[in-house]
C-alpha cells in the first residue's frame, strides 16, 4: 500500500488531528477519519493516534494514497480577478486589510460560488500549513465596499476574533440615506432574523426591528456629515459607528428609523440607477495595543462612483467633513 506523508506547519500546531485532517482529505469527504485512525491507514510520526490527538509543527503525517481524492482544477470556475496589491491597505504576517470591491460576497451564495472566501484561500494558500487556511474574519454586505480583514496566520485570526468579540475594534461607516438627518442619533433596537427566508427561496434577505429581545440588541450611533438631493429626493450623508455587529445591522435600523439608504430595495427605497445603494466600511480603529502589531488606524478610500456622487448630490460637500 502507497502512502503520502504530509509536514504539519506552525499554523497546525495545537489543533486537533481529526480537524487537520478534514482539511488534508477535504477532496474526498466520505472518509471515516475514525475509522482510518483505528486501522492505521493514517499515522502520525509512524504512530497509531487518536483523533484527539494535538499536533505539533514539524509533525509527519502518514495517509493511505487511495484516501486523497483532489477535485480537479479543471472543474473549479476562478471568475474574480482581482490585483490583491491594488487594494491591500495593510498587511504583514498575521493580517491583510483590503478595500473590498463593490458587488462581490465575502462568503458563497446560491447567486456567487466564487466569492472573497475562496479567492483568498487559493490566492493566499500557506503551502507549509495543512490545516490553516487565509480567510475573512467579519463580513460586510455583497454591496458594501470598504475594510475587511483576511487572517493570515492561525495566531493573527485567534488575536483578531478575540477583539471583535471584546469590542476593542471601532468600526465606522460612510452611507447615503433617504431625508435629511438633522442631529447624532443612537438606535438601540433588537434584530429578529426569523424574517429570513429559506435558503431555497428567491427573495431578499431580510431582517427586521423587534421588541423583547434583548440578547439581539444592536447599536448603532449615526452622524449626519453633509446633506443635499437626489432626482428631487433628500439625501443626507451618515457617518455610521457599530458597537455591535448584526447582520444588515445599519441597512435595518436606517430604514426602521425613517432613513433607508438610498436605493435599498431591500429595506423599502427606490431602486438606484447607478448601484443597489451607498455604504462603506470607511475606518477601523483599535482601541488597545494588540500583538499583532496593527496601527491604531486603518483607513479604507471611497471607491470613484461614491465620490461621483457626493459631488454631484450633497451641497457643500467637503471631503474634509468626514473625522
Amino acid at each position: 500500500m502507497e502512502f503520502r506523508e504530509f509536514t504539519a506547519g506552525i499554523d497546525d500546531d495545537g489543533r486537533r488531528l481529526d480537524r487537520v485532517l478534514k482539511s488534508v482529505l477535504k477532496g474526498n469527504p466520505d472518509v471515516n477519519i475514525f475509522s482510518a485512525l483505528r486501522k492505521k491507514l493514517i499515522t502520525v510520526n509512524s504512530c497509531k493516534k487518536d483523533a484527539s490527538y494535538r499536533i505539533r509543527s514539524g509533525d509527519k503525517i502518514k495517509i493511505a494514497d487511495f484516501l486523497l481524492i483532489a477535485p480537479s482544477e479543471d472543474l473549479i470556475e476562478h471568475n474574480l480577478k482581482i490585483n490583491i496589491q491594488d487594494i491591500t491597505l495593510f498587511k504583514n504576517d498575521s493580517i491583510l486589510v483590503v478595500n473590498k470591491p463593490y458587488g462581490v460576497s465575502v462568503q458563497p451564495s446560491a447567486s456567487q460560488k466564487e466569492c472573497l472566501a475562496t479567492f483568498f484561500a487559493r490566492e493566499l494558500k500557506k503551502t507549509e500549513s495543512l490545516s490553516f487556511t487565509p480567510s475573512p474574519l467579519h463580513r460586510l454586505d455583497r454591496f458594501t465596499t470598504g475594510a475587511l480583514a483576511v487572517s493570515l496566520s492561525i495566531d493573527g485570526a485567534r488575536e483578531f476574533s478575540r477583539m471583535i468579540k471584546e469590542r476593542l475594534i471601532k468600526k465606522t461607516y460612510l452611507g447615503i440615506v433617504t431625508g435629511t438627518l438633522e442631529k447624532s442619533v443612537v438606535w438601540e433596537d433588537c434584530i429578529d432574523r426569523s424574517a429570513f427566508p429559506e435558503k431555497n427561496q428567491s427573495s431578499f434577505y431580510t431582517v427586521s426591528i423587534a421588541e423583547g429581545i434583548e440578547s439581539n440588541c444592536a447599536v448603532t450611533k449615526a452622524a449626519p456629515v453633509a446633506c443635499g438631493s437626489y432626482g428631487g429626493t433628500k439625501v443626507s450623508l451618515v457617518r455610521f459607528e457599530i458597537p455591535t455587529g448584526k447582520k444588515h445591522q445599519i441597512r435595518a435600523q436606517s430604514a426602521f428609523h425613517g432613513f433607508p439608504l438610498l436605493g435599498d430595495t431591500a429595506y423599502g427605497s427606490s431602486p438606484l440607477k447607478e448601484r443597489k445603494f451607498f455604504l462603506h466600511a470607511f475606518r477601523m480603529e483599535f482601541l488597545e495595543k494588540n500583538s499583532l502589531f496593527l496601527p491604531d488606524v486603518i483607513e479604507a478610500p471611497l471607491p470613484a462612483e461614491f465620490e461621483n456622487f457626493l459631488n454631484s448630490a450633497l451641497i457643500k460637500w467637503d471631503g474634509k467633513l468626514i473625522i
